[in-house]
């Protein structure tokens, strides 16, 4: 895009707005067949600019310039595609007839009233025990600190795919939130059936149920009357407090058609803005700021959806500026080890500033967008944009990842000699 807006003697930053769909347009329909369900792109964008005081950056990218080093700033602006469809796969092999990448959640209040989920998929991180429980906790009203999160082994597994494609807050999550609201249900079934009243005039409140009238049943009340109480029940209600909620891809149960499909359900928008310099002798790069405007619906957990931008951002950089699967000619790999693959440590990344913007989706249970993927996406455009803005006075354009610091001394040596 900075080559384009150099090439039509555009501002770059411009140039992007310009063209990002506006906040009235969604849902906005593409070519290949995806509607993007939601955003504001623009707000994100002047939240990110207002936090970071653009102009005060550009200023301070102008003063290390005058002072002798190569400075820059990064913009990269992008889209994550979140709820993992499965409707590619016949589009790519007719034969395979895939139409589901389903996530389930079952809940299980035993007779001490304690609460259980099980769930199909491993968490490496991203906090899976945490999204159920979390959800589980609102839906239901009780302490998530309390709720147990456990699996089943791969005989026993619950129908499910993967934490793929950025999913499991809008799948694994959704999944949690209706088994949640079934169990809800049936407690409420239990007390208007007890109390003598319409369920629809009860209060749920914190696991216990009120009445107008101001009778109530509280949580043991509860668990007493469907554990052990069959003769309390109304007809037909099996005894037990147990739910059961298989979750499909939103807007993903159709098979391709006319070469078209709805790829991903959801769509999280992300804006970076970062200020690099650097020594033209030495050319190794210093991140002076990093901002990014995140937007990913409702935040569930703000805890970890800032981990996973963080880490992302850190991955990002590392791809821009270190990381490398080198091979000599005749195929060995070169960076068989840390000694010779060079990743980012808590030197290399800055502190960063995330502004958030919230643009609810109207396809999932709270309004949730994937996260797991944030930060990565933009990083290394963002970073080797910075880099390229500060040589581009000298005609370099760096196309090829990582920018090593020798790479950018030699190319810059060149010009000058």
């Amino acid at each position: 895009m900075d080559r384009v807006a150099e090439y039509l003697g555009m501002d770059r930053l411009a140039l992007r707005q310009h063209n990002l769909i506006r906040a009235d347009q969604f849902p906005y329909l593409i070519p290949s067949g995806s509607h993007y369900d939601s955003g504001d792109y623009h707000a994100v964008i002047d939240k990110v600019l207002a936090a970071a005081d653009y102009p005060a950056m550009l200023a301070e990218r102008d003063r290390l310039r005058a002072d002798g080093m190569m400075a820059g700033i990064g913009i990269a602006a992008c889209l994550e595609p979140s709820g993992g469809n499965s409707s590619f796969e016949p589009l790519l092999n007719e034969s395979n007839k895939t139409s589901t990448w389903m996530e389930s959640c079952q809940v299980n209040v035993d007779a001490l009233g304690c609460v259980t989920a099980r769930i199909h998929t491993t968490s490496s991180g991203q906090g899976h025990e945490t999204l159920v429980s979390t959800i589980l906790g609102e839906v239901l009203q009780i302490n998530p600190e309390l709720i147990r999160i456990t699996r089943p082994n791969s005989l026993e597994s619950l129908p499910g795919n993967s934490p793929v494609g950025s999913r499991m807050a809008i799948m694994l999550g959704g999944a949690a939130a209706r088994a949640g609201e079934k169990l809800k249900a049936k407690i409420m079934a239990i007390a208007a059936h007890h109390l003598a009243v319409d369920v629809d005039q009860l209060r749920y409140e914190s696991g216990d149920v009120i009445a107008p009238d101001g009778r109530s049943l509280v949580w043991d009340d509860m668990i007493e009357l469907a554990h052990r109480q069959y003769h309390s029940l109304p007809d037909g209600m099996d005894p037990g407090l147990a739910s059961f909620d298989i979750m499909q891809v939103p807007t993903g149960e159709a098979l391709p058609a006319d070469g078209k499909v709805q790829m991903y359900p959801c769509y999280a928008f992300e804006f970076h803005l970062v200020l690099v310099s650097f020594d033209p002798i030495i050319g190794r790069p210093d991140i002076h700021s990093y901002f990014i405007g995140h937007d990913c619906g409702t935040v569930i957990n703000p805890a970890i959806v800032s981990g996973m931008t963080y880490g992302g951002i850190a991955h990002g950089i590392g791809a821009a500026l270190f990381e490398e699967f080198a091979y000599d000619a005749n195929g060995q790999l070169l960076t068989q080890s840390f000694l010779d693959y060079l990743m980012p440590s808590s030197h290399e990344v800055p502190a960063i500033k995330i502004v958030k913007h919230c643009t609810p989706s109207p396809h999932t249970v709270f309004g949730q967008k994937g996260s797991g993927e944030s930060g990565y996406l933009g990083s290394p455009a963002a970073v080797s944009g910075a880099i390229n803005d500060a040589v581009a006075g000298l005609g370099i354009h760096f196309e090829k990842l990582p920018i090593r610091m020798s790479a950018i001394s030699d190319a810059i040596a060149a010009k000058t000699s």
